[in-house]
């Protein structure tokens, strides 16, 4: 072969080596490096959203007012942020409209970690499948179709994030608890009688009975009264509802009085509702929340036979 043909063919495999370089290179998508340390605050702007949550001594707390916050939902927030998937370029003209990634439509989340942004994310709207978005990240012009990450996920009320956790009492922590309802108090405490085993070695063991004041020849159910006991392991509100007091809460229907170590917890409930749950609130917290039919109906005793064993 000639040298001619040689320094042909040398050129005509640069070119094409070059022209794979270049096609590889535009095609390709980075991978945005994750972060070591938890991080500290996370701040969520938009439209209809406005979050910031900061930790402080391992908990998490949302906005100016300090909720508490949920640590697994803020923490699983921080995850999205940090392992979501880019699949591809779609576009590094600095056009963002059509992406929903203009500043006004747009859901930014700053991840911080002692005062430094470890990720800024820009998320616009969901792709073709619905379970992938258009985002920008890091302030770069380059607009990618992402995976693991979308704007619901973080276009979240304060109430969403907020640790619903008002107290939690182990049922077996529990010796004696009081209903007041209609008008009736309902006084229950745990007694322990002596009954004789099935065995025939005759042993006797020490068995424990829930009854109701005033009612002594009751047999109340195990399963009824447990089922009540465990509303309060945790008690977790349904809502924080937007200023909500207990002025606006009505009148007060049911009060459950629990002791515990050293302290008495007092659960207060009230006639008036917010989406179909009733107001509450309790002496160790200064919030009024909402509960649930399914939360208060064991506790609203219309009549105590109906705790006895069928």
């Amino acid at each position: 072969m000639s040298k001619r043909s040689l320094y042909t063919l040398g050129i005509i495999f640069f070119l094409g080596s070059a022209i794979v370089v270049k096609n590889w290179s535009c095609s390709s998508v980075p991978s945005p490096e994750g972060w070591y340390e938890p991080a500290d605050e996370i701040i969520v702007t938009g439209k209809d959203v406005s979050l910031n949550m900061t930790k402080k001594e391992s908990k998490w707390f949302i906005n100016e007012q300090s909720y508490a916050g949920d640590a697994d939902l803020i923490e699983a927030l921080e995850r999205k942020a940090r392992d979501f998937k880019l699949l591809d370029l779609v576009s590094d003209k600095g056009y963002y409209d059509k992406y929903d990634l203009t500043e006004d439509r747009a859901v930014t989340i700053f991840i911080k970690g002692k005062g430094k942004v470890l990720r800024k994310i820009a998320i616009g709207k969901a792709g073709s499948t619905k379970n992938h978005s258009y985002i920008r990240v890091d302030d770069s012009k380059e607009v990618y179709l992402a995976s693991g990450i979308m704007k619901s996920d973080f276009n979240l009320s304060v109430s969403d994030l907020r640790d619903k956790r008002i107290f939690d009492i182990k049922k077996e922590d529990i010796r004696f608890f009081r209903i007041s309802y209609g008008g009736e108090n309902y006084d229950f405490q745990l007694f322990q009688n002596k009954k004789e085993t099935d065995g025939s070695d005759g042993n006797q063991k020490s068995l424990e009975k829930w009854m109701c004041r005033g009612y002594k020849d009751l047999e109340l159910s195990d399963a009824e009264v447990n089922s009540i006991l465990a509303l309060f392991s945790p008690l977790k509100a349904a809502e924080f509802p937007e200023n909500a007091d207990v002025e606006k809460s009505g009148k007060l229907v049911c009060i459950v009085t629990i002791p515990y170590s050293d302290k008495n917890f007092e659960l207060e409930i009230y006639n008036s509702k917010e989406n179909d749950m009733h107001y509450a609130r309790t002496n160790v917290s200064e919030y009024v929340f909402t509960l649930g039919a399914w939360q208060t109906e064991k506790l609203f005793i219309k009549d105590i036979y109906s705790l006895s064993v069928k």
